[in-house]
């Protein structure tokens, strides 16, 4: 069975050193962009993955395919057009590790997913669709709710990573409406910290989680350096960071979404014990650390057996 990741894969150009970008000196190209960043991930950890995007058919959206066809991520649903650009993201970071982004994104092949490109996909073999809120916007939020709808006929498992880009939307509340609307297809729904009062208006994830979330079968809490919180079926377990030397965490967020996934297609079941929500909490927990020891967000994703070693090192 199969992961599909629907919506933007882009460019990430990371600062080379520390400090706003407007005193970088020089960028280092990297592929990136959540849902694609999760294909990845799921690919990495032995699962079949596709990824349903839009890119430039100029020489970043090459750069981007050739990446995941190196990554063993199927490209069969990755359309390139030549009547719009592959999306940019520019990135600085602290000496934390954490980010900030400028982004060349409106108009740009992420909000270009057709209809047409959706009724090409065959779920017959798809067991998870994960989407994010940036690109359910333009002609790709129709594109998606159908998808999303088809998915739901099938009883496949859906997949939301909230990741809020603020810069990316030109209207906060059409974005806060847009949210609440795709929400009620979601099974497995990935949160921050810094996002839950924005999409319930709770400071308290067990609030949000009874509430706004009932009808979800995992919530996946993620609060930085402090760990996560998942919450699935009544259980609640949490986790802690290892300590590692952190260095990017650019694509960290997706990597635990990625590893999640993976690991809960594993187990092949949606309703898991403790110990079994605990284990595969903590192994997306590590995984998603041990991504920030390197620059970049794709480039940083282990297999399983890379995972093993670098776990013992630390």
């Amino acid at each position: 069975m199969a992961i599909l990741c629907i919506g933007e894969m882009l460019i990430d150009f990371i600062g080379e050193g520390y400090g706003a970008i407007d005193k970088v000196k020089s960028f280092k190209k990297e592929a990136g962009g959540c849902v694609a960043n999760v294909a990845t991930v799921a690919s990495k950890l032995g699962h079949k993955s596709y990824l349903l995007t839009t890119l430039g058919k100029d020489g970043f959206g090459d750069f981007l395919k050739n990446v995941l066809e190196n990554e063993n991520v199927d490209c069969k649903y990755v359309n390139q057009r030549s009547d719009t650009f592959t999306p940019l993201a520019f990135v600085s970071r602290d000496e934390n590790g954490d980010r900030s982004f400028s982004f060349y994104f409106k108009g740009s092949s992420a909000l270009k997913i057709s209809t047409e490109d959706v009724n090409k996909v065959d779920l017959d073999e798809i067991e998870i669709i994960h989407f994010a809120s940036i690109a359910i916007q333009d002609i790709s939020k129709n594109s998606h709710k159908i998808l999303l709808e088809k998915a739901k006929e099938k009883s496949i498992l859906i997949s939301f990573d909230v990741n809020l880009r603020f810069n990316l939307w030109e209207n906060k509340k059409e974005y806060y409406e847009t949210i609440k609307e795709f929400i009620k297809y979601v099974d497995i729904l990935k949160i921050s910290d810094n996002e839950l009062e924005f999409v319930t208006g709770k400071g308290l994830i067990e609030e949000a989680v009874k509430d706004d979330f009932k009808h979800i079968k995992h919530v996946l809490y993620t609060k930085g350096g402090d760990g996560a919180e998942v919450f699935s079926n009544g259980i609640k377990v949490s986790t802690e960071i290892p300590k590692v030397n952190v260095i990017d965490t650019t694509g960290a967020g997706d990597a635990f979404a990625g590893s999640y996934l993976s690991k809960l297609l594993n187990l092949n079941k949606i309703d898991l014990d403790e110990e079994e929500l605990r284990n595969l909490s903590q192994f997306a927990t590590n995984y998603a650390t041990l991504s920030t020891t390197k620059i970049g967000a794709i480039s940083s994703y282990m297999s399983e057996s890379e995972y093993e070693k670098e776990l013992k090192n630390i």
